[in-house]
């Protein structure tokens, strides 16, 4: 192992101060994975992260004003003795080639060394899938694939190849034998990429949902027609066209004792703003939910651009999530099924919409059955309801939209000192990850691996 440098004074359990050797002064770089070897308990290694790289001059200070800020000029003739300190953020302790917590305080004077992949290799043992390397030693990081139980989110600006690391998700999970369905909310992120693909304007929405996507294109409040609409649906026969349903609406709503009002604002309404085109679509819909299931293939990308309308979209989302819900229970036996939810701000904002309560049952409670829920999108403050991001095991963050964003992650998962500076500066197919997955638990700064 290459020595990086020494430990100084003020070594504590979470945060071990280092200078830099000179001629390994371009090593020390923000992220770089290091390894300090305490010279009184020589067999262990301790393994962390570089942080807070800066570099120092004991005579050009930043509060103290010195005859070079006057004449710059001396600075090409004096005498200067820069040098690079930083901060090793520790995260685990290597002996006898098994795994174990930092407990004792590093010695000052204690050697700090640059790892390489082969330092961890053998030393994390388990059921693991690899999306992507630490950027610079190139250590494939370990996930723990039982943990996907637990829920995943990617989150990143647009650019920064979250669709990408996704692909490369749901390719290894794919080959470890998981069902997953994903939906492809502008059908060009993951559609060309896979064989099995079905187009949302073949998928038959339950009565139930139909209502409540008709009340929504419809702009009626459902507090006060949501039963018509639904009882309507139940009990509605025959081919879809909108005339016959407007006149079944009708003869549902007299028989319930609507007001006259009542049915002429809804009939107006259908009339006005839903088109003759929403509801021929309807016998197209031949698909059921349980035939997505069913499909023997893994990834089923559901395409979900050929509905242009959004609560459509959000319906054949909750409707089969809640199929793949009453096929576990009536089982009773779990699941091995992960669904990828594309743009999942459209799917389950803070705001009330059609998927939402699908999503935020299966991130509280389908770890017991064996359904997983992978959530991407641009930002997680103001699009992702707190509910359900709070359930979130394990997250995938890169260049983010907002400060905002990381203050939320930091309130439920250790980022160890990650902040938006270095956030800033990450390139494209790099991602911090954290929670569950990651064997080490706080964030590693991983390079996705690319993928078709």
């Amino acid at each position: 192992m290459k020595e990086l440098g020494i430990v100084v004074s003020g070594a504590t359990i979470g945060s071990i101060p280092v200078q830099i050797y000179r001629s390994a002064e371009r090593y020390a770089v923000e992220e770089q994975l290091v390894g300090v070897v305490d010279r009184e308990n020589p067999g262990e290694v301790i393994v962390g992260f570089l942080r807070r790289v800066t570099k120092l001059e004991p005579v050009i200070r930043d509060r103290v004003r010195t005859p070079y800020v006057d004449r710059p000029e001396m600075v090409d003739y004096g005498i200067l003795l820069p040098y690079t300190s930083a901060v090793v953020k520790p995260y685990v302790a290597i002996r006898d080639g098994r795994l174990t917590e930092v407990t004792n305080v590093v010695t000052p004077g204690s050697k700090v060394y640059l790892l390489d992949a082969s330092a961890l290799e053998g030393v994390f043992k388990g059921d693991y899938i690899y999306v992507g390397a630490h950027k610079y030693s190139g250590w494939a990081l370990p996930l723990d694939v039982r943990y996907v139980t637990h829920h995943v989110g990617v989150f990143g600006a647009t650019g920064m190849g979250k669709s990408r690391l996704v692909r490369a998700l749901i390719n290894e999970l794919s080959a470890r034998g998981y069902k997953v369905i994903v939906f492809d909310h502008t059908g060009v992120d993951y559609a060309p990429y896979y064989g099995a693909v079905i187009k949302s304007t073949e998928v038959k929405i339950p009565p139930n949902i139909l209502a409540s996507v008709i009340a929504r294109v419809a702009q009626l409040q459902w507090q006060t027609h949501g039963e018509y609409l639904e009882i309507a649906t139940m009990t509605y026969e025959g081919k879809w066209s909108k005339d016959a349903f407007v006149a079944h609406l009708r003869r549902v709503m007299k028989r319930l004792n609507a007001r006259d009002s009542t049915i002429e604002k809804v009939e107006l309404y259908l009339r006005q703003l839903v088109d003759n085109a929403f509801f021929e679509e309807l016998n197209n819909r031949v698909k059921t939910p349980e035939d997505i299931l069913s499909l023997d293939a893994s990834p089923v990308v559901v395409d979900l651009s050929y509905d242009t309308d959004l609560s459509v979209k959000q319906a054949i989302i909750a409707t089969v999530i809640e199929a793949a819900w009453a096929s576990v229970k009536s089982g009773k036996a779990p699941a091995r099924l992960v669904f990828v939810v594309d743009e999942a701000q459209n799917y389950a904002p803070q705001t009330w919409t059609i998927s939402k309560d699908a999503i935020e049952t299966t991130v509280r409670e389908g770890r017991k059955w064996g359904l997983s829920i992978i959530l991407a999108s641009q930002r997680i403050v103001g699009d992702i309801d707190p509910s359900i991001r709070a359930n979130l095991g394990t997250v995938f963050f890169s260049r983010l939209t907002a400060p905002t964003d990381v203050r939320e992650i930091s309130t439920y998962l250790d980022l160890a000192d990650i902040n938006e500076g270095v956030l800033a500066q990450l390139q494209p197919r790099e991602f911090f990850v954290a929670g569950l997955m990651n064997p080490l638990r706080r964030p590693v700064l991983i390079k996705t691996k690319e993928v078709a």
